[in-house]
């Protein structure tokens, strides 16, 4: 059965990320507002997609070399679940 990650989901950044590739992460809640959510919908003229904010098991330097980042918020389509 495919579903959609939900916060405490295990899962992988796709290789074909531009960093963190294959990442393994656990979905975990980020700020928004004042509110606490595990992920957020960006609206974009092409429509919205969404993100999931991520907590990396081992700390990732990103394309620009910045880092290391204990977490981030990566583009949905590029997270994939692990199998339970």
């Amino acid at each position: 059965m495919n579903r959609t990650p939900l916060l405490g989901d295990r899962v992988r950044v796709s290789p074909a990320y531009s960093w963190a590739k294959g990442a393994i992460a656990t979905v975990m809640g980020g700020v928004q507002g004042d509110a606490m959510k595990f992920r957020r919908i960006v609206h974009y003229s092409d429509g919205p997609r969404t993100y999931y904010f991520l907590a990396f098991d081992q700390p990732q330097v990103d394309g620009s070399g910045d880092g290391p980042y204990i977490g981030a918020e990566i583009d949905s389509q590029y997270v994939e679940l692990l199998d339970s």
